[in-house]
């Protein structure tokens, strides 16, 4: 385990921790009670179009690619982006299981990712908690936003109401997420969504463990 106070702050450590679950990463998914909706809002929310470019950032193995691919087109693209090797592996195979050609993966960390042209949509799918510092990934994710661009935010949090009583065992959630899925119990993913200086609109699920967020970018 990383030694350092945030280990999301060592990009190799956040890699290889993705490369080691990611084979198990549906189990986990299970385990935790992820709602099936879940991911059909978020790309729901995204509201892409026939032609249309989005972004995924933390694509993962790939799950939600089907469904934006469907959206956009065959003149359309959709874009991963992913530090692990072995998630994008697994995209990969679900880009080929579906037939997807509008698929272009990425592996890369989102701070050096530059888009030659800037997107319609981009959405965090139960990403955005990997992040050292969220709130500097939704400033990235925001410059790469098009003026009327959505950004979408599919994640899980304490609910408000079960914040206190979690309290004392914040130290071994954090440890358990650390070794598995790298969610962040200290995360306040509203809070930095509200930064953005959009309204936010909110739909939480599971007594509102599980939340899809968009705030949309002025024209």
């Amino acid at each position: 385990m990383s030694s350092i106070a945030n280990p999301r702050t060592d990009l190799q450590w956040v890699e290889h921790r993705f490369d080691r679950v990611a084979w198990s990463y549906p189990f986990f998914e299970r385990l935790f009670l992820v709602p099936r909706r879940a991911r059909d809002l978020a790309v729901e929310r995204l509201q892409a179009g026939s032609g249309q470019c989005i972004l995924s950032i933390g694509c993962g193995r790939g799950s939600m690619l089907p469904a934006i691919s469907a959206q956009v087109g065959v003149h359309g693209e959709v874009h991963g982006l992913d530090l692990s090797v072995r998630m994008l592996q697994a995209a990969e195979r679900t880009a080929r299981q579906h037939d997807l050609k509008n698929i272009r993966l990425t592996r890369t960390d989102l701070h050096r990712y530059s888009p030659a042209e800037p997107y319609h949509s981009v959405l965090f799918g139960f990403s955005l908690s990997s992040f050292a510092d969220p709130d500097i990934a939704l400033q990235h994710a925001w410059s790469f936003l098009r003026p009327g661009g959505r950004l979408v935010v599919l994640d899980a949090r304490i609910p408000p109401p079960m914040e206190r009583i979690t309290r004392p065992f914040l130290p071994a959630i954090r440890w358990f997420m650390e070794q598995t899925v790298l969610g962040d119990p200290d995360m306040r993913p509203l809070v930095a969504l509200e930064q953005l200086g959009a309204p936010v609109a909110l739909n939480t699920m599971r007594w509102g463990t599980y939340f899809v967020a968009t705030v949309q970018k002025p024209e």
